[in-house]
């Protein structure tokens, strides 16, 4: 029945060109990991920039202004 509509000896080896394809064009992503920094994990993970850079952040309490005016909203970076 399904032979009817479909090719399957096509349908074989055009499924083994895609994946092929897409192994070879994703093969440099597979390894990228993105990790944000939070309160667990800000003494654990070193970061690395563009430049190849290591870097750490480093986890300071401050105590937040009682006037709303000196609050600063700062936009989501892409």
């Amino acid at each position: 029945m399904i032979s009817k509509y479909i090719n399957v000896p096509v349908f074989i080896a055009s499924l083994i060109v895609g994946l092929l394809i897409i192994w070879f064009t994703m093969q440099n992503d597979l390894r990228k990991i993105y990790v944000y920094p939070t309160p667990e994990n800000v003494d654990v993970l070193q970061y690395r920039d563009k430049a190849g850079n290591c870097f750490s952040y480093k986890q300071v309490d401050t105590a937040c202004p009682k006037s709303e005016s000196k609050l600063a909203k700062i936009p989501v970076q892409v």
